[in-house]
């Protein structure tokens, strides 16, 4: 009861604005978006690649597989994102990661919750683990924004979260402006394992905010199989398309 009289004198103060449009609403989704700004997302849905997740741009046909993943199998099993990263869910990222707005961590975790994935059964999962930062980007940015998107996902599915296990062992330049080989090759050798005991024949969920080319992920997932773990899946809040 004290909860609800102190939320309902918040929203008094404190109106709930939308993250997008600043617009004072009633209701947003996931208490982020206002229903205008949240069906502009561009949701990823079928047809799609059944291994990386990859939307096609005809929403014609079944799914099947990409021509990345038939020239050049990804090592996780599956990956899967939520929406497009472009728009409002690209601004509302850089918003979360950029400008410190930690607060929209949980709406943010509740979007990768908030549908079942095919091809990707969440309860199968022992351990979920988000792609770690390096220190010295920890320390400047003071959060890892994929660490805060697993702690939600852990709680919603109950399974465990372990964040210290995968390491970022070496600091690496920013990838925004590669392509893949660029990228594949400044990545390589930047992840490692404490404890191999930890991810021996588990299933782990690796987290991420967004899926780019897929290099940092399957660097990722190389280790932790090389390291024992059984199998490997993905999941991010948001995926860069050719067509977004």
């Amino acid at each position: 009861m004290l909860k609800e009289v102190f939320r309902d004198l918040a929203d008094v103060l404190f109106p709930p604005r939308c993250q997008s449009c600043r617009t004072v609403a009633e209701k947003l989704t996931n208490d982020l978006f206002c229903t205008v700004c949240e069906e502009k997302i561009q949701y990823i849905h079928t047809p799609l690649c059944p291994a990386c997740g990859a939307p096609f741009p005809n929403s014609a046909g079944s799914d099947h597989l990409c021509g990345d993943c038939l020239t050049a199998p990804k090592p996780f099993a599956v990956a899967r994102s939520v929406a497009a990263f472009d728009g409002i869910l690209l601004e509302a990222i850089h918003a979360f990661k950029y400008k410190n707005k930690t607060g929209m961590a949980t709406g943010l975790g509740r979007m990768m919750t908030g549908d079942s994935y095919a091809g990707m059964d969440m309860q199968g999962y022992t351990m979920i683990m988000p792609v770690p930062l390096h220190i010295r980007r920890l320390r400047e940015r003071g959060f890892n924004q994929s660490l805060l998107l697993a702690k939600v996902l852990s709680a919603r599915y109950a399974i465990p979260l372990d964040f210290v296990t995968l390491r970022r062992e070496r600091d690496t330049p920013p990838q925004t402006t590669m392509g893949r080989k660029e990228r594949q090759a400044n990545i390589k050798g930047a992840f490692g394992v404490a404890d191999k005991e930890r991810v021996r024949k588990q299933r782990v969920l690796l987290i991420d905010d967004v899926y780019t080319t897929g290099s940092t992920l399957a660097e990722c997932t190389r280790v932790l199989l090389n390291s024992g773990a059984a199998q490997v899946g993905v999941l991010t809040l948001a995926r860069a398309v050719k067509d977004a």
